[in-house]
């Protein structure tokens, strides 16, 4: 008995870390960080030299933490790209309050232009959302993707973390990391979606993102850039541990040689079966979804300002869903694999020129069971790209680069012949397709702020140029934008850009599509307002329109042909900082009008993205000194979709087919969420730090639904709901040495 009583202590303490086993003294150390212009620096490493104890610095450069070392003892503060910060201190007091001011070591190369529609972990690139942000936003699961979706122009679609940029398809978003492209950037794609992203948080240092207008660096895509730039080496060794419902993880910094090479590395083994068991929807699963994930980053300093960094991500997940279908029931079997690779290397050439190279491979491969259904889809990708950064002056730079992409996409097995008949002995369709080519580009772009003496202005000026040799097809995009201080704290920006795509793979297949098809093109407008009410909050009002040409469209003869078209209108807003009665977060909320001719439409139709309203309200409230609580609360307008109307019986077939109306001509009912999260942040033994979570999903239980299936004559319906569409509880920790 005391056996058992003396276990179950040792769990209380690891999972709620509350108290402090040993009785030792604790010194609190806390300050701020800045830089030579007095403002705030985050994510700065800040600790104690040869010990764990420290943290990193938040958005506002401050940072607090807690030892048991007594005496005298160094305090550091590192970043790149700034001087070493050294200090010694005398834990002579309980709480101790030290000032850090950081000098930059290498030439000021900070954005002189901010485009429109962008939004950035950086102070310089747009709105920020910080990595503190992904991690603690309610029901985001600490997931990129999941976290991005509460800002404006993405349109709440369904529940998986695919972006969907202002009326955008999810292909129409390209993800960079490191400056290579990354294709799949999800775990368990099926027809709904990728549920969750491939790379984890803790491997990020930086993100930009851009819902429009975004400037000619980037290529091949028509709505949307995720940029994200992975860490450098750790400063000091850190092994993190992590235990939810969900997922189990374990994570280290490992610095080998100080300021010159170092590796981390992030594995986790999700497992959603216990969600499912306790609350709910484990009788829909066969094989309840499971995914293995590897992140890790190995990095060499061979100068003060040369980097080499070799990136990887390696991730395979399984699913088994039972799926009702109006002629067949039966179970949908996906499952994936995916590695990625990537070599940077960046350095400052002559003082006053950044140079960024990257090699990149990444193999994808998938396959989907379900009837008759039987399709295995690999995706190669060799990517090399290079790029350049002149600093004339501190206000004038030049942008350049160059980047060759290498893509082989294969579809092998067979697919139903009718969409409506998926039974194992239905009429088939043998596939045994492909799609390769290669891509070349270049850009440049020169960014200037109060050019020809004109004070308050800035403007960006920039043309790209993509060819294909094997589809013999080239295309130059144009590109600007121009900025017009109002005021130190307001600012109106104006973008306009042509932008081009090459349409998805699929669509290039011989059996039933065409090799000849032609780039998809997107003209965006984009006028924005930002007015920063102080350091920390910030309002954001923005108008666009974005024109689509070139589209893919059936042809009875050629399958498809470009003779698509389109257009998406709508404004954005969000307000995010310090808001009233002590709550800090954001709120935003997006107006959309989008309609196309393309693939089966046969006119301008409302496309499946059209989601009028978007809204969304992340807060966050510290209730003590340990203790947040936060509240993620989304509402979105019901995805168009095409209702049936009735159905006419096959002989021919033995089933009915369903007979539709005009092509999403009605709604989903609207989308409703709350997600609620209570975290607690503490220390035991003295000096490991703990991070205790409980999430409540949907804790309202609003339904929200994926679909409807009918019965097999089609007169009755019921609702798919999506995979966390019940009130669920999640509970977690993670804890580091």
């Amino acid at each position: 008995m005391k056996n058992k009583f003396r276990k179950k202590s040792i769990t209380f303490l690891l999972v709620f870390g509350s108290i402090t086993i040993f009785a030792q003294t604790k010194y609190t150390i806390e300050g701020r960080v800045i830089d030579e212009n007095q403002k705030p620096l985050p994510y700065v490493n800040v600790f104690i030299l040869n010990t764990a104890d420290g943290s990193m610095s938040g958005d506002d450069g401050t940072f607090t933490f807690t030892t048991t070392q007594k005496g005298n003892v160094t305090l550091v503060a590192s970043m790149i790209g700034y001087k070493k910060f050294t200090k010694e201190i005398a834990l002579s007091s309980k709480k101790i309050t030290v000032k850090i001011e950081l000098e930059e070591s290498i030439v000021n190369l900070k954005e002189v232009i901010v485009a429109a529609s962008s939004y950035g972990s950086e102070k310089e690139k747009g709105l920020v959302i910080s990595r503190i942000d992904v991690l603690t936003t309610p029901g985001g699961a600490a997931d990129i993707f999941q976290s991005l979706k509460t800002l404006p122009g993405l349109t709440q679609v369904s529940e998986s973390a695919e972006l969907y940029v202002r009326g955008g398809d999810p292909i129409e978003t390209l993800t960079m990391i490191d400056g290579a492209a990354f294709y799949h950037p999800f775990t368990f794609e099926s027809a709904y979606g990728g549920l969750f992203s491939n790379l984890n948080q803790s491997a990020v240092k930086g993100m930009y993102f851009s819902s429009g207008g975004f400037s000619a660096k980037y290529g091949n895509v028509l709505s949307g850039v995720l940029d994200i730039e992975t860490r450098n080496q750790p400063e000091r060794n850190l092994y993190q541990f992590g235990l939810s419902l969900a997922n189990a993880s374990f994570s280290a910094d490992i610095p080998l040689q100080e300021n010159k090479f170092g590796m981390y590395f992030d594995i986790r083994q999700s497992f959603t079966k216990p969600i499912f068991w306790l609350n709910g929807g484990l009788d829909r699963m066969t094989v309840s979804p499971v995914s293995r994930n590897g992140t890790g980053g190995i990095v060499y300093s061979y100068s003060q300002s040369g980097k080499l960094k070799l990136f990887f991500i390696v991730a395979d997940d399984k699913q088994g869903v039972n799926v009702d279908r109006p002629e067949y029931n039966g179970t949908f079997n996906g499952n994936s694999k995916n590695l990625f690779v990537n070599l940077r290397n960046t350095d400052i050439l002559f003082s006053n020129l950044i140079m960024k190279n990257s090699l990149a491979y990444n193999k994808y491969s998938n396959q989907w069971l379900l009837g008759l259904l039987d399709i295995t889809k690999t995706d190669f990708v060799y990517t090399f790209r290079s790029d350049f950064e002149l600093s004339i002056s501190s206000a004038n730079k030049i942008l350049w680069g160059v980047e060759y992409e290498n893509r082989d996409v294969k579809f092998v097995g067979k697919i139903p012949e009718q969409d409506f008949d998926i039974r194992p002995e239905g009429q088939s369709t043998i596939i045994d397709a492909f799609f390769k080519g290669s891509r070349i580009g270049g850009y440049t772009e020169l960014q200037s702020a109060n050019p020809f003496g004109l004070k308050n202005i800035s403007v960006s000026c920039g043309v790209r140029f993509d060819r294909i040799p094997e589809l013999n097809l080239n295309w130059i995009d144009p590109r600007s934008s121009l900025g017009y201080r109002l005021s130190e704290k307001s600012t109106i920006k104006f973008g306009w850009g042509i932008f081009h795509q090459l349409p998805d793979p699929r669509f290039f297949r011989a059996e039933d599509g065409n090799p000849n098809l032609k780039s998809m093109r997107a003209d965006h407008y984009v006028v924005s307002y930002d007015y920063s009410i102080d350091e920390q909050n910030s309002f954001r009002f923005e108008l666009y329109h974005k024109n689509y040409k070139d589209l893919p469209k059936e042809n009875n003869i050629l399958n498809y042909n470009n003779s698509g078209s389109g257009f998406a209108n709508g404004v954005d807003l969000i307000l995010k900082g310090t808001l009233p009665l002590g709550f800090t977060g954001w709120v935003s909320y997006g107006y959309i009008n989008t309609k196309r001719i393309w693939l089966d439409y046969d006119e301008l139709t409302s496309s499946s993205f059209d989601i009028t309203h978007n809204f969304s309200l992340v807060l966050k409230y510290n209730l003590a000194e340990l203790w947040q609580i936060g509240i993620n609360a989304k509402y979105a307008t019901g995805r168009p979709y095409t209702p049936v109307n009735g159905s006419i019986y096959r002989n021919d077939l033995k089933l009915f087919e369903p007979i539709y109306a005009p092509t999403n001509s009605d709604r989903f009912p609207d989308y409703k969420r709350v997600d609620l999260r209570i975290t607690h942040f503490n220390q035991i033994f003295g000096n490991v730090p703990i991070v205790v979570y409980m999430e409540g999903l949907n804790i309202l239980n609003f339904t929200n639904i994926f679909g409807y299936s009918y019965s097999p004559d089609y007169k009755e319906r019921k609702e798919i709901k999506s995979y966390f569409g019940n009130r669920m509880v999640v509970v977690g920790f993670t804890f580091g040495i």
